[in-house]
């Protein structure tokens, strides 16, 4: 059960739509390994068993080794015809990558397998139709090419079954290398290297006078300047234009505001006013005296009660009363003169109003002057894609002008250098190697670290695939709701004949479940509703354990609803099973008392198919209220009766019980929204019947 769960805010208010995150305990993550063991088991199996049956028809194979030394050559140095001393060289691991990606080309294998013999290499595949498709294929997965750390050094092995084979087939391959290394960094010179660059020069000089006819035609020296400077133009007189509208919009709301101020504001006021005493004050206070003469002389005659008397009293009073509402004082005088406020607001109206005719003729200035640049911007938007294509073919024609001129003249004499040296060095030939592997180890630990992790997803995937709950952390990443209670699925004790005693829910879970309750007002019993979607989850049984538990100790009265018993048999029936005795506590047999215990239970409400008003259950509800400390609901299931959706508003608070491995998250999920829907209030569910997976020295030792 999780202890997260509850706080001290209260319970009467809404919830807060938030997800539940519970603690994430040792056991809550064994729980689901134990539950799915068998689905684990056999995804664990299967790896394992096929690298046993793999690791059995392993055969020994040979790995023959040979080490080649990279050293700079002629080929990875560039340098330019305008400056001979600078050069551009790559480093040491642009180089390595460079060699190893030669030696890793799919046309340097097939060519060393033709040469020793593809019989020799893979005879088994030297008699099918594809065969050599296939060797190349594999030669890819028996090769390896490898870079010795912070060296110029590179390793290749080969793998077979023969060490011969395997030696000679990497010195083969080395040979073909060093050979296809020179085809690739072969330079040739550039023939007619003159006739280009003459072509060149005549178009670059036809491109200079395009672009110097293009600037003429459009009246502008510099494109990019002559573009940045309309375009600052355009955004200077578009923050102008936009400053106007805001002194536009202040002073028009201004003489809007002023208008409607003038309206309300009247010509004249109130100079000064004279008051004088009440005359309806003096009138009351005349009759009031009448009265009480009149009264001090019906006492003289008559006794008090007397109807005479009991009038004028009456009278008396009424006066008094209209005394203490009468004005002390009233208006004798009052005079009237122009009011100043008015002819000050009927200025700054004038004023206002001529600001404004003043600003909407300059913005009209000021648009015109924009319009103007607008076009001359969108005049250069339109021809700059032609401009910078003439751009683009000079710069284009002159870099091919400048390189032709570069390249030509080193081209053969790099070539020749390139030629002469050999930076590629065998730093040790492959030889036969004298001992193999099998990898019957590897294939053993590959297996096993297959299985675990296919078990593992079998594990993860089985749990967030299922549509049932095994633990209360299901319930809560599913539902979104805390799990305050979880009752396990035998019986934890046999009650004794006659003895109230809970038969599956902890007394101190029961008791952590009547905190709820704290935080509600206390001149008024409490209610709470537990509700299911199915027969047979275990509503009564938990009900009948909570109100045992609430009843305990005689501190409180407490009454269990029972509404629409499956199969006619009711709380009562069930409590006298178990030999207690219940005490008719009306006439009408409506609620018995169990024993001399303080906790009461309703007969059946809406058994045998009798159907109860909806607006009778408030007045049940009420006046269960109002006789007892704790009322609480045993609801029927939502799959054959609507009554709990139908008190579910009437009720403090509501649990929802949720049958381990048997509810459905939608069902579950569902229920509670309409329980929500219905202005009810879900503060939690109860896990019940819940299997215990872990073994129990394990469990004891988490």
């Amino acid at each position: 059960m999780s202890t997260a769960v509850i706080d001290q805010t209260s319970y009467a208010a809404e919830a807060p739509k938030r997800r539940i995150h519970a603690p994430i305990t040792f056991r809550e993550l064994l729980t689901p390994v134990f539950y799915y063991k068998r689905r684990a088991l056999i995804a664990f199996l299967i790896p394992v068993i096929l690298a046993f049956v793999a690791a059995l028809l392993a055969h020994t194979a040979y790995t023959a080794q040979t080490r080649l030394l990279i050293l700079l050559g002629g080929e990875y140095v560039f340098k330019t015809t305008a400056d001979p001393s600078s050069a551009q060289v790559f480093d040491r691991p642009q180089i390595v990558h460079a060699e190893m990606e030669i030696l890793g080309t799919r046309g340097l294998r097939e060519a060393t397998l033709a040469k020793v013999g593809l019989a020799r290499v893979y005879p088994d595949l030297a008699k099918q139709p594809n065969g050599m498709e296939l060797a190349v294929d594999a030669f890819e997965k028996d090769f390896t090419a490898n870079n010795i750390p912070t060296s110029n050094v590179v390793e290749l092995t080969f793998r077979a079954r023969d060490p011969k084979v395997a030696a000679e087939v990497l010195n083969t391959l080395v040979e073909l290398y060093l050979a296809r290394r020179i085809e690739v960094f072969n330079r040739d010179g550039g023939g007619e290297a003159k006739a280009q660059r003459d072509a060149l020069g005549q178009k670059l000089a036809g491109v200079e006078s395009q672009i110097a006819d293009f600037s003429t035609r459009y009246g502008f020296g510099d494109y990019a300047q002559e573009f940045n400077a309309v375009q600052g133009q355009q955004s200077a007189l578009q923050a102008q234009i936009q400053a106007v509208d805001q002194q536009i919009a202040t002073r028009s709301a201004r003489a809007s505001q002023l208008a409607s101020i003038k309206g309300s504001t009247p010509r004249e006021v109130q100079v000064s006013t004279d008051h004088g005493r009440s005359t309806q004050l003096d009138a009351l206070t005349q009759n009031l005296v009448a009265l009480q003469a009149q009264r001090r002389e019906a006492a003289e005659k008559y006794q008090d009660g007397y109807p005479l008397v009991a009038d004028l009293d009456q009278r008396i009073a009424n006066v008094q009363a209209q005394i203490r509402q009468a004005p002390t004082q009233q208006v004798s005088v009052e005079r009237r003169g122009v009011n100043p406020v008015h002819q000050q607001i009927d200025t700054e109206l004038a004023d206002s109003q001529g600001d404004v005719a003043g600003l909407r003729n300059g913005r009209r200035a000021l648009q015109a002057s924009l319009d103007q640049t607008t076009r001359r911007l969108a005049e250069l938007v339109r021809i700059g894609p032609q401009y910078r294509e003439l751009v683009r073919q000079r710069t284009i024609a002159e870099g091919a002008y400048d390189e032709l001129a570069r390249t030509t003249a080193g081209a053969e004499v790099d070539n020749a250098i390139a030629k002469s040296r050999a930076n590629i060095k065998i730093v040790q030939p492959a030889e036969p190697p004298a001992k193999g592997r099998t990898g019957r180890l590897i294939l053993l630990m590959i297996g096993v670290a297959v299985g675990g992790a296919a078990a593992f997803a079998t594990v993860v995937l089985s749990q967030a695939t299922s549509e049932v709950m095994v633990t209360p952390g299901d319930v809560e990443d599913k539902l979104s709701i805390p799990v305050l209670a979880a009752a396990p699925m035998k019986a934890r004790a046999a009650a004794s004949p006659g003895r109230l005693a809970p038969a599956y829910l902890g007394v101190d879970e029961g008791r952590l479940l009547l905190r709820l309750l704290s935080s509600l007002p206390k001149e008024r019993g409490r209610v709470m509703q537990m509700v299911a979607s199915h027969d047979g989850e275990g509503v009564s049984s938990l009900t009948r354990d909570l109100a045992v538990i609430a009843a305990a100790g005689g501190a409180r009265r407490v009454l269990l609803v029972d509404i629409e018993p499956a199969g006619g048999k009711g709380a009562a029936q069930a409590y006298v099973e178990q030999g207690h005795t219940l005490h008719p506590t009306s006439e009408e047999r409506r609620a018995f008392r169990v024993g001399d215990s303080t906790l009461y239970v309703s007969a059946p409400i809406g058994a045998g198919g009798l159907e109860v008003d909806e607006t009778k259950w408030a007045r049940i509800v009420e006046a269960a209220r109002s006789s007892f400390d704790l009322v609480l609901i045993d609801s029927p299931a939502i799959q054959r009766s609507s009554a709990a959706i139908e008190v579910a508003g009437l009720a403090d608070l509501a649990l929802v019980v949720v049958e381990a491995e048997t509810t459905r998250v939608a069902v579950a999920r569902r229920l509670v929204e309409r329980i929500e829907g219905a202005g009810g209030q879900v503060v939690g569910a109860v896990l019940n019947k819940r299997e215990f997976y872990i073994p129990r020295f394990i469990y004891k030792a988490l």
